[in-house]
């Protein structure tokens, strides 16, 4: 039973939203490497054998505010990087100055499934123009047979951009660039950067200081992809003793963090935390959470149970031999839900279906071996199927689907 639950926690533990390695920028090879695509993991240039047209703005180089011709904070973290978004020949040479930053994702892209893309962005003090030209691109390999990588790729069509005439000027605030695309599967990386050529680039003047020059540098900070059909994950109901600290949800990330609002069910007024897992307190009764989470527009919940339970693990193995002898089908349902007690020991057996927010839908005491749960008055989405024993609690997500 103990390898069981360890084993479900690294299962847990192992799913990821966002899709883009190392988002903030946070984590790092080597602060002594000669530039920044060995400096920070999971970033590089777009041909690998080629410095980034940027810099890393952190720890490694004066900590943060970046000390280097401005005063940014990173948005969140201790890190973000800068780097050229435009820049006239006559400052920047006929082969150009641009920077294009690429990550290497956690996965390929799925075929046909929507994801949303956000990444935030800071207009470096001493630059004299604001612009209008963010973008990010997802590509396969080929991104890799780039060799000039410090001109305008004009030819790359990002996938999500910038607003046209949308000409951001802000040198204190993080502003978002978000957008939503339909993957064909063959996406493996991201690049950042202005795809637009000088010429079409809108602009802003910001600071005189450098005046007839033209260039723009950019901070960035916390990018994200993320499933917009990802569903709201509070994980798997749980015992815990009261005093002692369990964790709820999906790992933390950038993105997904920002996405989550938690709440206890006895106020869902105020939430608890924003991000996508949060750790707490056992509390000395059982509480019900619920996670609410936003991506791209599309809302979306799910709840856990945390049972108070003074003798803790002997409880939860009560409750999953229960488990083993009942059966729920079908799952997803439409219009009803069986329960099957494959062991029936003639006890009664109180079965309840639960919403996103804790209310109870159904509430039915079964004496026999089968019991028909009609649900066809239900919306879709992801319920809580609660059966209560003399020997404990067993929880089930089920979900209405039609």
């Amino acid at each position: 039973m103990l390898f069981f639950i360890c084993l479900f926690q690294v299962i847990i533990k192992s799913q990821s939203a966002n899709y883009i390695s190392n988002g903030s920028f946070e984590v790092l090879h080597n602060c002594n490497a000669p530039h920044i695509t060995a400096i920070i993991k999971n970033w590089m240039a777009i041909d690998s054998a080629t410095s980034f047209s940027g810099g890393y703005c952190g720890i490694c180089n004066g900590g943060v505010p970046y000390p280097n011709g401005g005063f940014q904070y990173p948005r969140t973290g201790n890190a973000s990087v800068i780097s050229t978004f435009y820049c006239s020949a006559s400052v920047c040479g006929p082969g150009g100055g641009r920077g294009y930053l690429k990550n290497r994702m956690k996965g390929n892209l799925i075929a046909g499934k929507t994801y949303c893309v956000k990444f935030y962005v800071n207009i470096q003090n001493q630059s004299p123009f604001g612009i209008d030209g963010f973008g990010a691109y997802f590509g396969d390999n080929t991104i890799d047979t780039i060799t000039k990588c410090t001109i305008p790729l004009t030819y790359l069509t990002p996938q999500v951009q910038n607003t046209n005439g949308n000409v951001i000027t802000d040198t204190l605030n993080w502003l978002p660039i978000t957008g939503t695309f339909v993957a064909t599967g063959i996406e493996k990386y991201c690049v950042l950067g202005n795809f637009k050529s000088h010429a079409a680039t809108n602009t802003a003047s910001l600071n005189p200081l450098y005046l007839p020059q033209e260039w723009s540098d950019v901070l960035l900070d916390d990018v994200s992809c993320i499933p917009i059909d990802l569903p709201a994950f509070a994980g798997a109901d749980i015992f815990g003793i009261p005093g002692n600290t369990v964790y709820l949800g999906r790992p933390q990330d950038v993105g997904i963090d920002e996405a989550c609002l938690w709440y206890n069910l006895s106020n869902t007024t105020t939430p608890i935390a924003n991000a996508a897992g949060i750790t707490l307190t056992v509390a000395t009764t059982t509480q019900t959470y619920m996670v609410k989470q936003d991506i791209c527009g599309i809302i979306k919940y799910d709840t856990v149970v945390v049972y108070a339970s003074a003798v803790g693990l002997n409880e939860y193995v009560s409750s999953s031999e229960v488990e083993n002898g009942i059966r729920v089908y079908p799952n997803p349902a439409n219009s009803v839900i069986n329960v099957e007690f494959l062991v029936f020991n003639k006890d009664a057996y109180k079965v309840e279906i639960i919403n996103s927010l804790g209310e109870v839908l159904i509430s039915e005491i079964s004496k026999t071996k089968n019991l028909t749960l009609k649900t066809n008055n239900f919306n879709n989405g992801v319920y809580t199927l609660l059966i209560k024993t003399e020997v404990g609690t067993l929880s089930r997500k089920v979900v209405i689907e039609r």
